[in-house]
């Protein structure tokens, strides 16, 4: 830790004992990737590369007619039809990521799900979804803390974070401005890049709970399990007065962590090829990690009226999904979430935090 006068500058790390996939909003179709099954890898292309490559071999009607097509798949086109060589297509990549969990040549190409990457396309993790997750936690540690018992959550408002965070009073006519809020007290910044051999792609694979699994015909690019990524903390002292400090966060995050654990994740059995999320200072984050890691429901209004208040809502949101029979297991959402890394079943977003 740095000390400046208010300012207190630490690293804070996240080392992931799941699956990771902040997602960048892109799909990538299925007939603009290259996948060479023989080394079950993807390869991402650089647009303008590639279009340079088909001009400078002629193919720009040939690619024309692949991409009016059904089916097909761009390593068959570049390498087999037009008889281009691995060192002609070379310069056209961008970037390769383990494909082995999710693609084989026997079944049909899928659309993949983009990681975040920055303008030089390199995997990162803003720093803004951590800091979104580490708010989860504090909200979380003030509920607990709160005396007062809750019985009504505003459908469109959802919990009233102002009555916890926005203390500092700059605009007292208007307490839900952010600029009353303690938040401002903490920056996170974005993560330094993700080295692409720590990138994988992986099925999204849903778990009931008594352990049975089936994978879905989503794909996404996560980060591999036993990464570490790496994020500047500033913790501005003039705003949190010391209410807040690396200490304390930390606490809040094993809390929320060990809430989430035994209130929801132990209802469910672990499928058989799963490995156990363990450790503390677990930080959930990211796509995948499901409803309970990102909302207060069940600690706001207590785990009856937050089983009641959950299905009600999912039932409204997903009307053909039938979560009223939540109300029977106990439990609302009904799976959770994994991906497959190296024929193993991990859970998505679990991600180990130190600070120093």
């Amino acid at each position: 830790m740095i000390e400046q006068d208010h300012l207190q500058a630490y690293e804070l790390t996240l080392t992931t004992q799941g699956l990771l996939y902040v997602g960048s909003g892109k799909k990538l179709p299925r007939k603009e990737y290259i996948f060479n099954a023989r080394k079950q890898t993807v390869a991402f292309l650089n647009e303008q590369a590639f279009f340079d490559l088909l001009i400078q071999n002629q193919l720009v009607e040939l690619f024309e007619g692949y991409c009016m097509r059904q089916g097909g798949d761009l390593y068959t086109f570049l390498y087999r039809e037009c008889g281009l060589n691995a060192a002609q297509v070379k310069p056209a990549v961008l970037y390769e990521v383990d494909a082995s969990n999710a693609m084989d040549a026997e079944h049909t190409l899928k659309d993949i799900d983009c990681f975040m990457r920055n303008a030089n396309q390199q995997a990162y993790v803003p720093g803004s979804s951590v800091k979104g997750a580490i708010r989860t936690a504090l909200l979380f540690d003030a509920i607990q803390k709160d005396p007062a018992h809750h019985d009504f959550i505003d459908y469109k408002k959802g919990i009233p974070e102002e009555a916890y965070f926005h203390t500092l009073n700059l605009n007292s006519r208007k307490r839900e401005d952010a600029v009353n809020s303690l938040m401002r007290g903490i920056q996170i910044s974005d993560s330094l890049p993700i080295d692409d051999r720590n990138m994988m792609l992986t099925l999204k694979t849903d778990s009931t709970v008594i352990g049975q699994s089936h994978s879905i015909n989503l794909c996404r690019e996560c980060v591999a399990p036993g990464t570490r990524i790496r994020f500047a903390l500033t913790l501005d002292q003039s705003i949190l007065k010391g209410r807040w400090t690396a200490d304390s966060i930390l606490k809040a995050i094993r809390a929320f962590a060990a809430y989430q654990m035994q209130l929801y994740a132990a209802k469910f059995q672990q499928p058989q090829d799963s490995v156990q999320i363990a450790g503390e200072n677990l930080l959930m984050l990211g796509g995948g990690v499901g409803f309970f890691s990102k909302s207060l429901v069940y600690p706001y209004l207590g785990e009856g009226e937050g089983l009641t208040w959950t299905v009600n809502q999912l039932s409204r949101a997903f009307r053909n999904h039938h979560h009223e029979r939540d109300r029977a297991l106990g439990v609302s959402p009904r799976t959770l979430k994994y991906g497959r890394y190296r024929q193993k079943l991990y859970a998505y977003g679990a991600c180990k935090v130190t600070i120093q």
